[in-house]
């Protein structure tokens, strides 16, 4: 791959302006907090779920993650909160430079130039920094789960299953978004792949009876499950300003939901039913529509890596948008998709051998503006608190997440003549 070379002063100088950017950010109470005190919860012998954990004046939330990761968490729960803080920022500092080594992999980046590669990693980043931003500002984990899973599929192409399938266990078993890629790897016959994940899962849920006991670790795993049940009915209509998923966004639109402001949302007025079963008809379609994004038949390898960085790109894109209790971190999701776009933007841009035509091509870069302005722009630093609130009452991050799968619609692998 063709690189700009950093000038020395240049990278210490943006080293330094880092780490005073995580030192700040470490002095303070993240969602980082929560994990910590579900810890020590459970080193007490109490329950964690159910409560409301105390984060900062005014801020409360519940744990919603596995007792394995809270008593991973046992030791560095025991020590002032800025250290393990700072820790897990570092760490998310590395794991966001090593999402881009992983994701450029995918990539023909070699045949580019040096401006074309710049502006790739440019246009990435303006389009999801606000969400690496929130990542790090909440100390929250989106950022290892994304790191985890594409690192994961790294390990699984070079043959490396006991590895592979141990970290991908791993973040399922402390969040369960990645659970998602379970049926990609067998719909790609990646046989070794799934059953070292699949046998790892399994571990990863029966070790903490070991050092709790069974009878502990069962009630653990109820009261885990009591609070993550996507068919919850806080789970099925969520009006809160900060979730921002399919559940948050459909409900406001077909039933009259008590929102923290007071502008209308809904165009309909159905019931609750009726509501929810047209929620998971649209999750469900959302999920079958993955298939376009395959092809079929199933039980073979992806084309090319350059196809399997899109069909992945849908999916991590996919995870937000269907799982209940999505906040803004979620949409960091969204990384691939924007890679594989601004991809495809660049290389086309003033191509002689463009196969997309000029008006399609234009019409994506309005789509990726209007995506980026309801996504990024509505950001409370550049349009205030007010405003955002608004946007946040109107979901727009779900709609400029949507608009991204249409973009993917309109660009497949076929305009590429890359294989990697």
């Amino acid at each position: 791959m063709k690189t700009t070379k950093i000038r020395p002063y240049v990278l210490v100088v943006g080293c330094i302006l880092a780490l005073i950017y995580l030192i700040l950010i470490a002095l303070g109470n993240g969602d980082f907090k929560v994990f910590l005190e579900a810890s020590k919860l459970i080193a007490a012998g109490k329950n964690p779920y159910h409560l409301w954990i105390f984060i900062s004046e005014g801020n409360y939330a519940y744990y919603f993650n596995s007792p394995l990761w809270a008593i991973i968490l046992i030791p560095f729960s025991l020590l002032p909160s800025f250290i393990p803080n700072f820790i897990w920022l570092s760490a998310n500092a590395f794991f966001l430079y090593r999402i881009w080594i992983l994701l450029i992999k995918y990539f023909d980046f070699g045949s580019l130039s040096k401006k074309q590669v710049n502006w790739i990693l440019l246009l990435s980043f303006i389009l999801i920094a606000r969400f690496i931003l929130y990542n790090f500002e909440m100390i929250q984990m989106t950022i290892f789960l994304l790191y985890g899973a594409l690192e994961s599929l790294f390990l699984f192409r070079s043959k490396k299953y006991l590895s592979g399938g141990a970290l991908l266990a791993l973040i399922i078993n402390i969040k369960i978004l990645p659970i998602v890629l379970i049926p990609y790897l067998i719909y790609r016959k990646q046989w070794l792949a799934s059953l070292s994940t699949f046998g790892f899962s399994i571990l990863f849920v029966l070790l903490p009876g070991i050092i709790l006991g069974w009878s502990a670790n069962l009630f653990l795993l109820s009261e885990w499950w009591a609070v993550i049940n996507p068919i919850n009915t806080e789970h099925l209509l969520e009006s809160d300003l900060g979730l921002h998923s399919l559940t948050a966004l459909l409900p406001s639109l077909l039933t009259q939901t008590n929102g923290v402001l007071a502008y209308p949302r809904n165009i309909f007025n159905f019931d609750f039913k009726t509501t929810v079963c047209i929620l998971n008809i649209v999750r469900a379609g959302l999920i079958i529509f993955t298939l376009y994004f395959l092809k079929w038949p199933p039980f073979r390898s992806a084309k090319s890596l350059f196809n399997e960085v899109y069909e992945l790109s849908y999916i991590f894109l996919l995870i937000p948008l269907i799982f209940p209790h999505q906040q803004k971190y979620a949409f960091l999701l969204a990384f691939p998709a924007i890679v594989y776009i601004c991809y495809f933007v660049v290389v086309n841009f003033n191509s002689p051998t463009r196969i997309i035509n000029s008006k399609k091509y234009y019409g994506i870069i309005i789509l990726l503006v209007i995506s980026f302005s309801l996504m990024t722009l509505s950001t409370d630093g550049l349009i205030g608190r007010t405003l955002n609130e608004i946007t946040q009452h109107y979901k727009t991050i779900t709609y400029g997440a949507i608009i991204l799968i249409i973009i993917l619609i309109i660009c497949p692998p076929g305009w590429s003549d890359i294989k990697s």
